[in-house]
């Protein structure tokens, strides 16, 4: 497997669910300060130009969805998912992640970076971000309580939340009156597929920023 990431961005709830699970895998940045998910050779593998992409073999799965239940199907024993016993049940677990997906995660984009939404003014999108990310938060807030997403299971769902959240913090979006969704950051953060997936992310970004560097070099020889 090979796993097509930038470091910050959500392909780190990937690279943490690699990292969880234990597999062996490959990783490639693909610098999107420079541009280069919309490269030819990069929308061959992703056709929307996004990270991540996971290379199975021949084939590719994008959308953190898709990449993590799929890696959570081939090693249940790492319970990047609760186990449950319906299909309803399952169907459910799926729902949350793509609801991190399409509906957290882009009401966070609206703070963190609302000139994605718009070729004018940005402040009234930044504003509707703002409110929109605070109902989600109370909701957040008073389901996790002093335990996780799923009660007292830990699962990839809360490391998706902590990348949303933490990000939403770098647009200004305030955490302090939400108590429980700090703890469960701090918890995140402690866990050591978290800080293995932030070391990886570090080693794939200086090698990237190395090979850069040397064509240059190259280029002006």
């Amino acid at each position: 497997m090979k796993l097509f990431h930038f470091p910050q961005a959500c392909s780190r709830v990937a690279l943490t669910a690699l990292e969880e699970a234990g597999f062996e895998y490959e990783d490639q940045v693909i610098n999107i300060l420079e541009a280069e998910q919309q490269s030819p050779e990069y929308l061959a593998i992703h056709r929307s130009g996004k990270v991540p992409a996971l290379q199975v073999g021949e084939q590719v799965i994008t959308e953190n969805p898709s990449i993590i239940y799929y890696l959570h199907r081939q090693a249940p024993s790492a319970h990047l998912l609760p186990e449950v016993g319906t299909e309803v049940e399952q169907a459910q677990q799926v729902s949350d992640l793509v609801w991190c997906s399409s509906t957290v995660h882009p009401t966070m984009r609206q703070v963190r970076m609302p000139i994605r939404f718009t070729d004018g003014d940005p402040s009234g999108i930044q504003a509707k971000g703002h409110e929109l990310l605070t109902g989600i938060a109370k909701h957040v807030n008073d389901r996790i309580g002093d335990g996780w997403w799923y009660a007292d299971q830990w699962s990839i769902v809360d490391v998706y939340l902590t990348w949303i959240f933490t990000t939403g913090v770098l647009g200004g979006f305030e955490l302090t009156e939400y108590p429980n969704i700090q703890a469960l950051i701090d918890k995140i953060e402690s866990k050591d597929s978290y800080r293995q997936a932030l070391a990886r992310e570090q080693a794939a970004w200086n090698a990237h920023k190395q090979k850069q560097k040397q064509k240059q070099e190259q280029e002006q020889q």
